[in-house]
């Protein structure tokens, strides 16, 4: 009984660290780090603390305000950029796929 259970754990073992599930494991992390990403950076925190360094809270409050709309926008637009290529890429496939019917209609 003991050795079958040395067995079994020894497989489980085995197969949970095959390369292809730390190639997945990569992968989820990457997605997730991007998800988790945002203007709170330390790249903007650093920006941020070198644009409001001996700035009166007001002009603090403000600059910080301008500064992640900006970064705000340029996200949006990135995004819309990124919606545009990926409509236009789904419109030459469909014109593609629209093409072989006809084709086959033809036929």
């Amino acid at each position: 009984m003991k050795k079958l259970l040395v067995i079994l754990l020894a497989l489980a073992i085995a197969f949970s660290a095959t390369p292809s599930f730390a190639q997945r494991t990569v992968k989820g992390a990457s997605a997730q780090a991007q998800a988790v990403a945002s203007d709170e950076a330390v790249f903007h925190r650093v920006g941020d603390w070198f644009a409001t360094r001996g700035k009166s809270p007001e002009e603090r409050q403000a600059i910080l305000a301008e500064r992640k709309a900006k970064r705000a926008a340029a996200r949006a637009e990135k995004e819309a950029r990124k919606a545009q290529k990926q409509a236009q890429k789904a419109m030459k496939q469909q014109k593609a796929k629209m093409q072989d019917l006809q084709k086959t209609m033809k036929k």
